[in-house]
């Protein structure tokens, strides 16, 4: 039984490009993304028994354990399949690997060379999203530092704090990246299609840096974002007080920062 798994795994794993140095265990691949990081595939059920429906991706980490998790229905990357001359399945099916006792194959739909490669490169893709950051995280020279502080309220005094805030990581040897020294004088914070632009166009700032930095007494709706991006992301965030006070969301959309 365990050999079917195996051959289908080698399919799509066996030259080592995505999951590099793979090992095959029984119904298992593990491999290395990257230094300290290791990766598990394997199909799996999906609700119903001996029905083989997905294909999951286990992100490890040799010191965090279990980093992040991703489940490929096969239905979703290659779609339900017609059966040709099967009165039977008319609607097609589908695609899963079928345990029938001691048989194992995939029940009436074989994928083929071109479906392989597809569901290789949603793998594929999925792993270079961390192997990237990885490579990131690790590369030596000047940091990016995300500058997290409040915009709303006295918006030119919070504007110069940042800008000082920003001055300091600069003077470390760092790079600032600093929403309110960029965004202000092209996007209108009273506008709220403005400033909902800018703010999302600041979570994707906050994606590319390696390290965010908290200033200020309170954290705003705006900056909360931004950290729950960054620790859902394994940015570290590092806070100038030891406590910091949350403010109460505004119900007007664009008071958020």
């Amino acid at each position: 039984m365990s050999n079917f798994f195996e051959q289908e795994l080698r399919k799509l794993f066996g030259d080592g490009e995505i999951i590099h140095d793979p090992v095959f265990v029984g119904r298992t691949c593990l491999g290395n993304l990257d230094a300290g990081r290791q990766v598990r595939a394997e199909f799996v059920t999906m609700g119903y028994a001996d029905h083989y429906t997905a294909l999951r991706l286990t992100l490890l980490d040799s010191d965090l354990g279990v980093v992040d998790k991703l489940t490929l229905r096969l239905k979703e990357v290659w779609g339900r399949q017609k059966v040709p001359n099967n009165p039977y399945l008319r609607d097609g099916v589908d695609p899963h690997i079928w345990v029938d006792g001691n048989s194992v194959d995939w029940y009436a739909f074989h994928p083929t060379q071109a479906d392989y490669q597809k569901l290789r490169q949603a793998a594929g893709s999925y792993l270079d999203v961390f192997r990237d950051r990885a490579l990131e995280r690790t590369r030596n020279g000047p940091r990016l530092v995300y500058i997290c502080a409040p915009l709303r309220g006295d918006v030119e005094r919070n504007i110069a704090f940042a800008k000082e805030k920003a001055r300091e990581v600069f003077q470390a040897g760092d790079v600032p990246v600093c929403p309110h020294l960029m965004f202000p004088p092209i996007a209108d914070p009273e506008a709220p299609v403005q400033d909902q632009a800018a703010r999302e166009m600041g979570l994707r700032l906050v994606e590319t840096c390696q390290q965010v930095n908290v200033y200020g007494a309170a954290q705003t709706p705006g900056m909360q974002a931004e950290i729950r991006r960054a620790e859902e992301l394994g940015i570290p965030v590092k806070t100038e007080q030891p406590a910091i006070k949350k403010t109460k969301s505004r119900s007007r959309q664009g008071q958020a920062r």
